[in-house]
């Protein structure tokens, strides 16, 4: 016989049945709702309820019943009762009746039962509800045991048992009081027990099918898991996400990632201007690449503001007219240039003998010399030539009247010969050059050439002196008669190039620009074939074509007389023939020409320096399958692989064709906009090092293309020329480098920027030479490092170190205009270090008197564009913008620096010291939820950051270093911030989201070693090597102040020799 106990608790009674019978009940988990019962979406038929809407309704006056308890709310229908008014009312579902709640009131003989009220020994919290049931049957416990079966009182203490029948549950219920409803797969029955014979339906799980599947799971047996849906919460019958998804994922079982461009809950929200065809973060809407030019901030919806342009705003707009904004992806100014500046974008100063708006006015009779007339007011600077008087020399002497009669007429035939000889010079000229333009473009279209949107300033072709034979010695084809075919040669020692440079920067690059005018522009060499009719659609612009003696022949394809053209030319190495192939970026109609080029010249690297899209054009066509495989022609190409660093991206491509295969890398540099060059080569040079270390024994060319297969293709050329040059006989020429990449192809390296970028490029890399060392290297490296060398008596370390300030320059003044507005001022706790406009994170979030400024700026890691938020200790009045900061940027994680000192008023204590204690700042509420020291070292602390309006909430965590005290330079010991360190990645690797926002006193000297040597230790993980000096470089580009001493240089190399010694 089964025993039951009863207790009650506020009223409500809970039944415990220890028996058999209750080892087989499992519902210890089966309440996922607060009603006890999972509430299903759809609705039953009239007169149904239930799980599967398999019960009849037994209401009063035929009404309906609640679909999910069957419960009626006037009651049930003569003869039935229970909850869910399933059950007959002269029958009882357990052995003794203790659970009959109906309305028989008789005894078995008959004998009317008299109310329980009253009754001696009755009490009210006898009965399940509470309340004395009439004079209905019952079986309570007055004694020491349960009576057999319900029973009433007959007469004043006297009592009979009532004629209540033990009965079978309703069909899909059991247990006791049948209070449980079968949940068996194809709507079978379940025995008395609720064991389904055939197994539990999907969605429930244990021995008698009542167990719910746990949160995060469906399906038959509760094998499926969920998809991302919103609480980890699933319909665990179908795996529908009835609360939708979370952030980044769609559709009714939220496992479709959101299209590209779109992110967000429900993927509503569009990316912004993000890189690389509108790629984000399906979450956070953060672009992964960073923004194309014009844009800025983790979603790259902010326009760059004027005076900046650019990528990441990085380029101050030029001259334009009356200070109106440049355009903020291209920078070209809309109205034109102030006086004494041209071109689109309005930087370039008026050349000699124009000055003006525009630069479309000519100097007056100067008396020539090294600037005939000013650039603005057109003032001669050395005085009028004789005969000619004014300010600007323009107006002509009158003569005396006393000039005799003869020297007028004499004045007036010399005047008129003059007039003559200029018209006849003038004529032949224009025949001259009509004759070569006829010849030169004979097989053109009759249209003005398309200028690419590379180009610095239009190209116009320049007379010199008469054709010689081509270098190349491929053909006999002629050059044009616009050729300067004269050696050009301006070689430099390594050891002047710093001097050299700095010499030609003055006066706003004059020496530059004198030694760049001599190069030869325009179409130099007959382009027959690119021309032809049939070839037209294959040349993305109509003025960047290859010549016929330096083009890449590709086989023919049968029946196709004119496939054997594709817009891409052979360009020579350091003394190499055919090292590279200068390409255009592929458009539509090249698209299985390129991979046939590919496959046909055996080229194993690919080097892409633009875009797909830039500034909302199409700079290239995407060529290649982001995953997975895809057909061009005759050639398959599989993706095999896509490692993601900051400024670039290595791709692995497996080719098929025939059956055989070809493994290929793709190297893509990702952040070089279309108009000038990269603002620093660090980024540049370790991704040229990239490319030189894969398969470096091959002999094949390295194909390397832009948009236009001109300007930034050039640079890079150039580059590794110059440098293989300058490791071969310890000199560049930049000059002769450009002049034999000119004479293969059209205006390789565009404009003055790209040209002096290639010197700058040169000068860091070979001033610095070789920094890097392979991690097994390290320790005996750097031990000779630190030697002191014979000559300058300085260490390697010193020696980097000072090439280190040598070039890294102060960030200009007019960079820092927001941090400098008066609002702002106050916001900075040391008036010399301040973000620029370029680096730093705008605030979003709403606040009371706050704006979007923040002193902070953004760093990169080695493969996160931004992986480093680096800010001051926040003072009384920015409290409510560090919080902002942390809740805009996605930044989950804290590293503080700093002790905090109580008697300093200037520091303000941005966290709540009590748990539960709650501190509000605009709509931002912030909660302490835990705090623990791991070690002496380190304190941690866990915040919960929440938005009150959208009700957004996010656990933030701290870490507090306790091992740099006071005033001292550096840490107590390099195990101890390497402690730190992997307390902080251990967070990342399991919680962490967004950047790590690092803060110390003045956001500068301790935060820039804790980034760096994150940084290192990042590059060191991944690339297995080891580069303190490029890590350095690169972060004091946003921050000058980062690393100011030799003593926390040397220190990152100690904490990486401690950190390997530690494996």
């Amino acid at each position: 016989m089964a025993e039951l106990l009863y207790l009650t608790n506020t009223g409500l009674l809970t039944l415990f049945y220890f028996s058999l019978f209750c080892n087989q009940l499992d519902i210890s988990d089966s309440l996922q709702h607060s009603d006890g019962r999972w509430v299903p979406k759809r609705n039953c038929t009239e007169g149904k309820f239930g799980w599967r809407c398999l019960s009849l309704c037994n209401c009063r006056h035929k009404r309906s019943c609640d679909p999910l308890t069957g419960a009626c709310l006037e009651g049930c229908k003569n003869n039935f009762y229970g909850t869910n008014c399933l059950l007959k009312n002269k029958c009882m579902y357990d052995s003794r009746g203790i659970t009959y709640a109906g309305s028989v009131a008789k005894s078995k003989t008959g004998k009317p039962c008299l109310s329980w009220e009253g009754q001696h020994g009755v009490r009210r919290d006898m009965f399940p509800d509470g309340k004395y049931p009439k004079n209905y049957c019952r079986n309570i416990n007055m004694s020491a045991d349960y009576a057999a079966n319900p029973w009433c009182m007959v007469a004043s203490s006297k009592y009979e048992d009532c004629n209540i029948t033990s009965c079978v549950c309703p069909q899909y219920w059991f247990g006791i009081g049948c209070k449980y409803e079968c949940h068996c797969k194809k709507n079978d029955k379940c025995d008395i027990n609720g064991i389904c014979k055939s197994g539990c339906a999907a969605g429930w799980t244990g021995n008698n099918c009542q167990k719910r599947c746990k949160s995060g799971t469906y399906g038959d047996s509760c094998r499926n898991k969920c998809g991302n849906c919103k609480n980890n919460s699933c319909n665990p019958e179908t795996g529908v996400c009835e609360q939708h998804c979370i952030a980044g994922f769609t559709g009714n079982y939220c496992i479709k990632e959101c299209p590209n461009g779109q992110y967000g809950r429900n993927c509503n929200l569009r990316c912004g201007n993000c890189r690389l065809d509108n790629s984000c973060n399906t979450r956070t809407g953060h672009c992964k690449y960073g923004c194309q030019p014009g844009f800025m901030g983790p979603t790259c919806k902010i326009k760059c503001a004027n005076p900046h342009y650019g990528h990441n705003c990085s380029y101050p707009c030029g001259y334009c007219l009356k200070g109106t904004s440049c355009h903020h992806a291209n920078g070209k100014c809309p109205n034109g240039c102030e006086s004494g500046y041209m071109g689109d974008n309005c930087r370039t100063v008026c050349e000699y003998g124009f000055y003006g708006q525009n630069c479309n006015m000519t100097c007056g009779w100067c008396v020539k010399g090294k600037e005939e007339c000013h650039v603005v007011t057109g003032k001669c600077v050395n005085g009028c030539q004789k005969g000619y008087e004014g300010t600007t020399c323009a107006k002509a002497v009158v003569p005396s009247k006393k000039m005799s009669t003869t020297g007028a007429v004499v004045a007036a035939l010399i005047a008129s010969i003059v007039v003559v000889l200029v018209t006849f010079l003038v004529f032949h000229r224009y025949r001259r050059n009509q004759k070569v333009k006829h010849s030169s473009f004979r097989a053109g279209p009759d249209v003005v050439p398309d200028i690419p949107e590379e180009n610095g300033r239009h190209i116009l072709p320049t007379t010199h002196s008469s054709p010689e034979p081509s270098e190349n010695g491929e053909t006999d084809e002629p050059l044009y008669m616009n050729v300067n075919t004269k050696k050009m040669n301006s070689p430099v020692k390594i050891e002047d190039l710093y001097n050299y440079i700095q010499t030609n920067k003055a006066n706003n690059t004059s020496g530059f620009r004198k030694e760049f005018k001599q190069l030869p522009e325009g179409l130099l060499a007959m382009c027959t074939t690119a021309q032809r009719e049939e070839n037209k659609e294959k040349n993305r612009y109509k003025d960047i074509i290859a010549y016929d003696h330096s083009r890449v022949h590709l086989d023919l394809v049968p029946g196709d007389p004119y496939s054997d053209y594709v817009n891409a030319s052979y360009l020579d190495g350091y003394k190499r023939e055919k090292a590279y192939v200068a390409s255009q970026g592929p458009n539509k109609p090249m698209l299985k020409d390129f991979w046939r080029m590919v496959w046909q010249k055996n080229i194993c690297k690919i080097v892409m320096l633009t875009d797909t899209v830039e500034a909302s054009k199409k700079k290239c066509e995407k060529y290649w399958p982001d995953s997975g495989v895809e057909k061009y022609g005759e050639i398959i190409v599989e993706n095999i692989d896509n490692a993601i660093f900051t400024d670039y991206i290595i791709r692995t491509f497996k080719l098929n064709r025939n059956e055989n295969t070809r493994i290929v890398k793709h190297f893509h540099f990702i952040t070089w906009s279309d108009h000038g060059a990269p603002m620093h080569p660090t980024s540049l040079l370790i991704f040229k090092r990239k490319v030189k270390l894969y398969n470096p024994n091959s002999l094949d060319p390295i194909l390397v293309h832009c948009s236009a297969g001109s300007g930034r293709t050039g640079c890079f050329v150039a580059l590794d020329y110059c440098m293989e040059q300058a490791k071969s006989e310890g000199i560049v020429d930049v000059l002769g480098c450009v002049q034999l990449m000119r004479t293969n192809r059209v205006n390789m390296i565009q404009n003055i920027d790209q040209y002096i970028f290639v010197y700058d490029a040169l000068l860091e890399a070979t001033m610095a030479g070789e920094t890097t060392i392979p991690r097994s290297m390290f320790n005996e490296t750097y031990q000779k490092w630190c030697l002191p060398n014979k000559d300058s008596f300085l260490s390697n370390i010193e020696d980097q170190f000072k090439v280190l300030y040598q070039l890294c320059q102060p960030v200009p003044r007019d960079e820092y205009r927001a941090a400098l507005e008066s609002e702002n001022l106050s916001k900075n706790r040391f008036k010399n270090i301040l973000p620029a406009n370029r680096c730093r994170p705008y605030l979003y979030t709403m606040a009371d008197d706050c704006n979007d400024y923040i002193n902070a700026v953004f760093l990169p890691g080695y493969t996160r564009q931004i992986a480093y938020i680096v800010t001051q200790m926040p003072l009384p009045k920015t409290l409510a913008d560090f919080w902002r900061l942390l809740y805009d940027h996605q930044s989950d994680t804290v590293v503080m620096l700093n002790d905090y000192d109580r008697n300093d008023k200037t520091c303000a204590l941005y966290w709540p010291e009590e748990y539960g204690y709650t501190v509000e700042h605009g709509p931002l509420s912030i909660q302490l939820l835990s705090s623990s020291e791991i070690d002496p070292t380190v304190a941690v602390r866990v915040f919960q950051l929440r938005h009150v309006s959208k009700g957004e909430e996010r656990a933030i965590k701290q870490f507090q270093f306790n091992a740099w005290p006071g005033m001292q330079k550096l840490p107590n010991t390099t195990a101890s911030i390497i402690r730190l360190y992997n307390q902080v990645q251990e967070w990342l690797s399991q919680n962490g989201k967004g950047p790590i926002t690092v803060h110390c006193m003045d956001g500068a000297r301790r935060s820039g070693l804790f980034c760096a040597i994150s940084a290192v230790i990042e590059r060191m993980k991944v690339d297995r090597e080891v580069d303190v000096f490029q890590t350095v470089k690169q972060i004091r580009v946003n921050r000058y102040q980062f690393i100011e001493d030799v003593e926390q240089y040397d220190f990152c190399y100690k904490v990486i020799q401690q950190y390997l010694n530690s494996q």
